[in-house]
């Protein structure tokens, strides 16, 4: 099933050619007429109730305000363009039969398709701001106890400093990270992750890494290492790829299937093998 068949209604209006479709399409935008413009596209009234819904549907009624132009995919399929950016509308416009409408089905799955890379960059861009992080937090004995170590935890333990994270006040000093570890941390079913992504902390290494497998945590001190997993909430609709790094900095990557959930869960050691790849984005 689709993750979104919900959103998927009666078949899209059909037009006698692509500018008749363009020129109502257009004409529902400026109107901030939702319920006609969910019709054109052949989508439900559910299609609301989706992630930032309002805040799409304000973008895309300011680009097409700006500009909208035509670009031809084949005789049959076109794509909108939108803004001075000339941004892609991700529904493209096919002819069928007599008429030209919008494609639901490829328009919907193309924003998943975009959702999952932005997602998929930002879990990347995460893992190298913890690798960050845990640098920043060795500087300073934040436990008092004599030793220099990496955090275990991504949030603290209220009123101790013992994770990257730790809420800001009077008299406290920063924390190591960003906000953006609250929410990357929080078990399942609290939230929807970050970015669609959840994070849990590795406390070791495996047989597949150079020095062979160890723990990372001596005597109670997380001292000899650290690593970090990133899996996506809903495979196949957050995300496809899980992500892991170590104090090194690299990130490796792995497409864990349908049982993504089950699998990242058994994963306790940084250990990647040759079935996983190195993220070669640049994302800064």
């Amino acid at each position: 099933a689709h993750p979104w068949d919900r959103f998927v209604g009666a078949e899209a209006t059909g037009y006698p050619d692509p500018g008749a479709l363009v020129d109502a399409f257009t004409t529902a935008l400026a109107a901030s007429d939702i319920d006609t413009t969910l019709t054109i596209l052949g989508l439900t009234p559910d299609a609301v109730t989706s992630d930032n819904f309002n805040e799409d549907f304000e973008m895309v009624q300011s680009f097409a305000a700006e500009k909208v132009s035509l670009r031809d995919l084949d005789a049959d399929r076109k794509i909108l363009l939108l803004g001075r950016d000339v941004w892609p509308f991700p529904f493209p416009i096919v002819h069928n039969g007599d008429s030209w409408m919008f494609d639901t089905v490829a328009g919907l799955d193309e924003i998943i398709n975009r959702r999952i890379g932005e997602n998929e960059l930002q879990a990347i861009t995460t893992e190298r701001d913890y690798v960050s992080a845990q640098e920043a937090y060795w500087q300073t004995d934040w436990d008092d106890d004599g030793v220099v170590e990496y955090a275990q935890r991504l949030i603290s333990t209220p009123g101790t400093y013992d994770g990257l994270y730790w809420p800001s006040g009077d008299g406290i000093p920063a924390s190591p990270a960003g906000a953006y570890i609250e929410e990357a941390a929080l078990p399942d079913g609290e939230s929807d992750g970050y970015f669609g992504y959840r994070y849990r902390v590795l406390t070791g290494q495996g047989d597949n890494i150079a020095g062979g497998a160890y723990d990372y945590v001596i005597n109670g001190n997380m001292i000899a290492g650290f690593a970090l997993i990133a899996w996506p909430v809903t495979y196949g609709s957050t995300g496809i790829n899980t992500f892991v790094v170590n104090q090194y900095g690299t990130v490796y990557q792995k497409d864990l299937g349908d049982e993504t959930d089950r699998l990242a869960g058994e994963i306790t050691l940084f250990d990647p093998d040759d079935t996983w790849s190195v993220v070669t984005e640049a994302t800064h």
